[in-house]
């Protein structure tokens, strides 16, 4: 049986392949993919949480790394958000995941004290070294307090969402660049490349989601399977 989510053909025309925002440097073909006014908050919610996986205990962190990415088994498959999908809004943010995912493989996840070689690192650029002391010095009375590690799920989730937003924005945004250059006889075939990535970026989200669920946090789980229960019989 043929796979639904799996592109039939390409596109009459050499369009980029979007699921979300495939990498960084598509961005620049798209425009900011985040609205302006939640910019600050995305950024603020991403150093969160990588901020949290560098302080959880170890066995937590893996687990949401191991959510999020796959282990090194099954990554890149239908299950897991690949590593190049930009589930980080900022660049940096997604080196310093890249790491976590490293140090998960290889089975020592990356603590504070393991960033000194990172800090040290004389190809380090300075933004970059600024977050990297951010995530490794915060201050529990400052804008940079350390997360408690029962919020790290909570914290992956938020992440996830955003990326999976910025995956309908950057779509639309494509389709209509399509619009103004592409002919009418063609538009339906563009749009069908592109709402096949986006669906897979559905089935990857729901697979993230399930698997952090299930893996950290069941009780609330059930309680939310019981509230959509409720909800459905109250209709």
């Amino acid at each position: 049986m043929s796979d639904p989510l799996s592109p039939a053909g390409p596109p009459p025309h050499d369009v980029p392949e979007l699921e979300t925002v495939t990498a960084h440097d598509d961005v620049a073909g798209l425009g900011v993919p985040v609205a302006l006014d939640e910019l600050a908050d995305t950024l603020n919610l991403e150093r969160e949480l990588l901020t949290a996986l560098v302080w959880a205990p170890p066995e937590r962190t893996a687990a949401v790394v191991i959510a999020l990415a796959g282990d090194a088994d099954r990554r890149g498959g239908r299950t897991a958000i690949p590593l190049s999908a930009a589930l980080f809004y900022g660049p940096d943010h997604g080196t310093v995941f890249g790491w976590i995912v490293d140090s998960v493989d290889a089975g020592a996840p990356l603590d504070p004290a393991a960033l000194a070689g990172h800090l040290t690192d004389p190809a380090t650029r300075p933004a970059l070294r600024n977050l990297l002391l951010e995530i490794a010095s915060p201050n529990p009375h400052g804008p940079w307090p350390v997360p408690t590690d029962t919020r790290v799920p909570q914290l992956a989730r938020a992440v996830v969402d955003g990326w999976h937003r910025r995956g309908y924005r950057a779509l639309l945004e494509r389709m209509a660049t399509v619009l103004t250059e592409e002919r009418s006889d063609d538009l339906a075939a563009h749009w069908a490349a592109l709402s096949r990535h986006q669906q897979l970026a559905e089935a990857r989200r729901s697979s993230v989601l399930a698997a952090l669920c299930t893996a950290l946090i069941p009780a609330l789980c059930r309680t939310a399977v019981s509230l959509r229960l409720l909800r459905q019989r109250r209709r």
